[in-house]
């Protein structure tokens, strides 16, 4: 039985941290990745996405529309930026757009 310890922590910190050693870490973070999509570029561009998925550091990511694919690759860096930045680690490292 573990010990309760009398330090404080947020419920996001201790979650992170339980998260970290288990073996579903990695979906958890592409769920996370999937829901933060939507929410930092907007219903638009959500509902105009098909597929998102991570694999080796790149975030690949089916588009509906050729105007809209375009957009999002001048935006690329951006993005990835804002999405490391809520992940609070640098996991995307590259965003394929198909």
């Amino acid at each position: 039985m573990l010990k309760r310890t009398a330090d404080k922590q947020p419920l996001k910190k201790a979650i992170d941290e339980w998260l970290s050693g288990h073996p579903m870490a990695k979906k958890a973070k592409e769920t996370r990745i999937v829901h933060l999509w939507g929410q930092l570029l907007g219903p638009s561009v959500k509902n105009r996405t098909t597929s998102i998925y991570l694999s080796k550091g790149k975030l690949h990511v089916k588009v509906e529309s050729a105007a809209l694919r375009n957009e999002l690759l001048f935006a690329k860096e951006k993005i990835m930026e804002n999405l490391n930045a809520e992940l609070g680690e640098n996991i995307i490292e590259d965003i394929v757009l198909k």
